[in-house]
């Protein structure tokens, strides 16, 4: 099993008390969709606690009476599971082109009646990095929320539709439970957008906020959460950002890179606690003098009493590009 299958037995071969019980608990463990029992000849009846713990762990428990084939459900199965696949393909070309080439078929979609209502649908976008498809599928599935997944290159979109804020938000509190005990995984959620020809905007909000997550070292991160990164990532022009940089912290950097120091680590937490060298001394296990006498070599070397709200600003604003710089990119 990978995840997602939807099982059915009839109980056949068991020869032991508990099997049913550790076929449950087994196709929960590998994430199955759900489980079917063939009741009748071989499985007489459901424990109550077993209905219990299907219920605890969102694992949907169906019974079929013995007069249905096997055979049967698994040929309209086959047949469901044809007729999606062409239609994931069929949407997938249109959602690629929307969300990554900013085009969109507006013909073809005239043509095509089940197209129309995609075009005025609202849509959410979460872009995650270092998560199968599969494990991806499995918790999608779980969270009961249409949606499309595609790939480019090492990143997975889910591209959320027919969603409302309440359907976004409770979407995303099961897949930050799903996820929470991945340290490597990181996703970027971005803003609902309408229509179609929202979905190459949503897509970059998705990267811009995912590129955060991954240099700040957090599990996920909201496009509108972005702060002073969403004006470093707003800024396309290389030659202010090397100019920003070269002004800020290069020669904190270089001081660092020579004397092994850790004067960059300093006057982050410096700015961060409003000049508190007693909450840098704490946060860094260091003597408050100690703080105190590389603060002040710090100012030096910046040429700045570091008091100015402009000046700190911009250190600050140097430090989100020093971060984005510093961690692997959206590819």
């Amino acid at each position: 099993m990978r995840g997602g299958e939807l099982i059915i037995t009839t109980g056949l071969a068991n020869s032991y008390d508990h099997w049913l019980e550790e076929l449950i608990h087994s196709v929960n463990k590998k994430g199955a969709s759900g489980i079917i029992l063939n009741i009748g000849n071989y499985i007489k009846d459901i424990p109550h606690y077993l209905i219990d713990y299907c219920n605890n762990n969102h694992l949907p428990l169906l019974i079929m009476p013995w007069e249905i084939h096997i055979a049967d459900i698994m040929q309209d199965g086959f047949n469901d599971i044809i007729k999606e696949k062409q239609e994931e393909e069929y949407f997938s070309k249109i959602f690629s082109s929307a969300i990554f080439d900013n085009m969109i078929d507006n013909a073809f979609i005239a043509e095509h009646e089940d197209m129309k209502p995609y075009s005025y649908s609202t849509y959410g976008i979460v872009a995650f990095k270092n998560v199968s498809n599969d494990k991806l599928t499995v918790i999608l599935n779980q969270a009961e929320q249409k949606y499309l997944l595609l790939t480019k290159k090492t990143t997975q979109y889910a591209i959320l539709y027919n969603i409302t804020e309440n359907n976004f938000a409770a979407t995303l509190t099961f897949l930050h439970s799903s996820l929470s005990t991945d340290d490597d995984i990181h996703y970027g959620i971005s803003t609902l957008g309408q229509g179609l020809q929202c979905l190459f905007n949503k897509r970059i909000e998705a990267d811009k906020a995912l590129q955060v997550a991954i240099a700040t070292k957090k599990p996920h991160c909201f496009y509108n959460d972005l702060g002073l990164y969403q004006i470093i990532l707003g800024i396309s022009d290389e030659a202010i950002l090397d100019n920003l940089y070269t002004q800020s912290l290069k020669t904190i950097v270089d001081y660092d890179q020579k004397h092994n120091s850790n004067y960059l680590e300093i006057l982050r937490y410096y700015l961060e606690f409003n000049s508190s060298v007693q909450l840098v001394a704490e946060h860094t296990f260091t003597h408050r003098n100690t703080i105190n006498y590389r603060v002040a070599k710090i100012k030096k070397l910046l040429q700045s009493d570091l008091s100015s709200m402009e000046e700190r600003c911009r250190i600050r604003l140097a430090f989100c590009l020093y971060d984005l710089q510093h961690s692997n990119t959206v590819n």
